[in-house]
C-alpha cells in the first residue's frame, strides 16, 4: 500500500511540475516574438506567472522528495522498474537545478525592473528566461515518461489480456 500510495503522490506531482512547465514551452514561439512593453509587461509587472514561484517551487520540491521516495520503494519492495523510477527522480531533479542555474539569476534581475528602467538588451534576459524555461520542460518531460515506464514496468502483460478475455467472455455469454 505504501508504494501504490507513493505512485499515486508521485504521478500526480509529476504531472502538476510537467504541466506548469509545459505551458512556458507552448508559450515560447509567440512570446520570442512579443516586444518589450508586451513582454516586461506580462513577466515582470504584470503578476501573470507570480504563482508560479509561491506555489510552483513547492509542488516542484516535493516532486523530486515524492520521485526519490518512489525509487526507494520501489527498489525496497523488488519490483521491476527501479532504473527507470530512479531516472524520472534524478531528471526531475536535474530540471530543478537546471531552473536555479538558468532562469533564477535572470529572475533577480528582473524584479529589478518591476518599478526600474528595462536594459536596453532586455532580450538577452527574455532569451535566458524562455529557452532555460523550455529546456526544463524538456528534461521534465523526459522524467515523466521514465516514471510513467517505471509504472508500467510493473503492470503484468497478462492483465490486459484476462481483462479484454473476460470482458469478451461476458458479452458473448
Amino acid at each position: 500500500m505504501l508504494l501504490k500510495g507513493t505512485r499515486f503522490v508521485a504521478l500526480l506531482l509529476a504531472a502538476l511540475t510537467l504541466g506548469l512547465g509545459f505551458c512556458h514551452l507552448m508559450q515560447l514561439p509567440s512570446r520570442m516574438g512579443w516586444d518589450q512593453y508586451l513582454w516586461v509587461g506580462s513577466t515582470v509587472q504584470g503578476g501573470l506567472y507570480a504563482l508560479f514561484g509561491p506555489v510552483g517551487a513547492v509542488i516542484f520540491v516535493a516532486t523530486v522528495i515524492a520521485l526519490g521516495l518512489n525509487a526507494y520503494f520501489v527498489r525496497e519492495h523488488g519490483r521491476p522498474g527501479f532504473r527507470l523510477a530512479l531516472a524520472a527522480a534524478l531528471l526531475v531533479a536535474t530540471a530543478l537545478v537546471l531552473w536555479w542555474v538558468l532562469v533564477y539569476p535572470v529572475n533577480v534581475e528582473l524584479a529589478k525592473w518591476v518599478d526600474g528602467p528595462v536594459p536596453a538588451d532586455w532580450t538577452s534576459y527574455r532569451a535566458r528566461w524562455e529557452w532555460g524555461h523550455a529546456t526544463i520542460s524538456l528534461v521534465e518531460l523526459i522524467g515523466f515518461a521514465a516514471l510513467i515506464l517505471s509504472v508500467l514496468a510493473d503492470t503484468p502483460a497478462e492483465l490486459g489480456e484476462r481483462s479484454q478475455s473476460g470482458s469478451t467472455r461476458k458479452r458473448a455469454g
